[in-house]
């Protein structure tokens, strides 16, 4: 290696070194992760009462299974129509999806340092003196619908597709989060969505000789059950957006007059660290956003 490429690449490490130092100062120094910081490690017990929906919304978008009827249906007769035609919807228990995500939901909230009550123990709940928080899941939807999933590769130059349509159902869940004798954080509606599909595990294989490509692939069907883990895992996942929101909350309030939030932060309760949320996907949105 010549003297002038080794100096050059000498220096190229010392820049990135450089950029990853500051980086990590400018975090560890940032007033907003330090008020993050206070949030997490408060003293004392937070209380959280926690309303779940008694039913889920459940919708069939797969409205095209009807072209293939003959005859002219009343916008009633095709809901009950693409009801029975469902594949999934028909067939899962709303009172078991809701008590799986209630059972992940109020466990990582527990995890998180929260003594959690539902609807039923609000006598409990309004005894305790110490920081609380009402959160209300006025609704969960459930809309059954396909996935367009495509697979490419590239070979010579040339980019090639295979598109699949995989079953999917799409959920989505609304937050009302408030808390008891603070006006800084006011019942808002907040929302949070994940969509399951069919487990598709693919490749493309090309012959030289032949100049043949083909594509092989395999089909795991979305099962019931795996929607009703995934309502468990949900409940975990939002309980961690809901604490992420809540600190976010807390850090407003404590700002400087007039500052706004310059990054949304994130707590890794399994690692203790703070991180900024880069992604939208990956924290509760406003519903009027």
């Amino acid at each position: 290696m010549s003297k002038k490429n080794l100096t050059s690449k000498m220096l190229t490490v010392k820049m990135l070194t450089m950029v990853i130092l500051v980086s990590g100062f400018f975090y560890a120094c940032n007033p907003e992760k330090k008020l993050a910081k206070q949030f997490v490690y408060q003293s004392g017990k937070r209380n959280v009462l926690v309303f779940t929906p008694e039913f889920i919304y459940k919708t069939n978008q797969k409205t095209w299974l009807l072209d293939s009827l003959k005859g002219t249906f009343t916008e009633e007769q095709k809901d009950s129509l693409l009801w029975e035609m469902s594949k999934y919807i028909k067939n899962i228990n709303d009172s078991i999806f809701i008590k799986k995500f209630s059972r992940g939901f109020f466990y990582q909230l527990a995890k998180y340092g929260f003594n959690v009550y539902d609807q039923d123990a609000i006598d409990l709940f309004m005894k305790n003196d110490s920081s609380s928080y009402l959160i209300n899941i006025p609704q969960i939807e459930l809309d059954e619908t396909i996935y367009p999933y495509k697979d490419k590769t590239v070979i010579n130059g040339y980019t090639y597709f295979h598109q699949h349509y995989l079953n999917a159902l799409d959920l989505s869940t609304w937050f009302e989060i408030s808390k008891i004798n603070d006006s800084t954080i006011n019942k808002e509606v907040m929302f949070a969505s994940d969509i399951i599909t069919d487990d598709l595990n693919g490749s493309f294989d090309y012959d030289e000789e032949k100049d043949q490509l083909k594509y092989y692939y395999n089909i795991d069907t979305l099962t019931i059950n795996q929607v009703y883990n995934l309502a468990i895992e949900l409940g975990k996942r939002y309980a961690g957006y809901t604490y992420d929101y809540l600190l976010n909350k807390y850090i407003l309030a404590h700002k400087q007059p007039g500052d706004t939030l310059q990054y949304y932060w994130h707590y890794n309760l399994n690692y203790n660290k703070l991180y900024p949320v880069w992604d939208e996907e990956d924290k509760l949105i406003p519903v009027d956003k």
